[in-house]
């Protein structure tokens, strides 16, 4: 009975842990690029940036260039603006998507007529919902080249998002970036 008990935790735990909100949709790198030769990083100025009224967005990119900020800083790097050795620029992007499901056999309309007729299965619309997304552009300065591009999704709640979870977000990220 025990061992059920802890089973069946145990597969709870690994279903929570394992269904994080967040989706990784871009994780490049340059292969070329010697991570061990990098030791200083910047964040490319992005106060010209305009946003729309009554939005945010100045203020949720210095959340999260915060925390990009610290996920740097345990890595090893350390932030200046004299001359360094990567720029990151940061970017976020809020979408508006379509939730869609597929029709079934059971909601075709019964139809006696023409032998020729047929029923299609199609999507239908049944709710929309905005769609996140941060990009993080690392560029190794003294080259100018690109040397990780990197992106993570989430679907947006009325709520902002909370300290937690964006330590969780960025985290998750930053655990693709390249070892030096």
């Amino acid at each position: 009975m025990k061992n059920a008990v802890k089973g069946i935790i145990g597969l709870f735990l690994i279903t929570v842990i394992g269904c994080s909100p967040y989706r990784i949709v871009q994780n490049k790198n340059d292969r070329s690029a010697t991570w061990s030769d990098y030791r200083t990083f910047a964040f490319i100025d992005t106060n010209r940036v305009a946003s729309e009224p009554g939005t945010n967005y100045m203020a949720a990119m210095e959340r999260i260039k915060k925390e990009v900020a610290a996920q740097m800083l345990r890595r090893g790097y350390q932030q200046t603006n004299d001359n360094p050795d990567l720029l990151v620029n940061l970017g976020a992007v809020v979408r508006e998507k379509t939730q869609t499901r597929q029709t079934t056999i059971q909601e075709a309309p019964l139809y006696v007529g023409q032998r020729r007729y047929h029923w299609q299965s199609q999507e239908v619309p049944v709710g929309n919902y905005q769609e996140g997304t941060l990009n993080v552009h690392i560029v190794d300065a003294h080259r100018n080249a690109l040397v990780w591009d990197a992106a993570i999704s989430r679907v947006i709640t009325s709520q902002p998002l909370a300290n937690d979870e964006l330590q969780q977000a960025v985290g998750k990220l930053f655990e693709k970036m390249p070892k030096s």
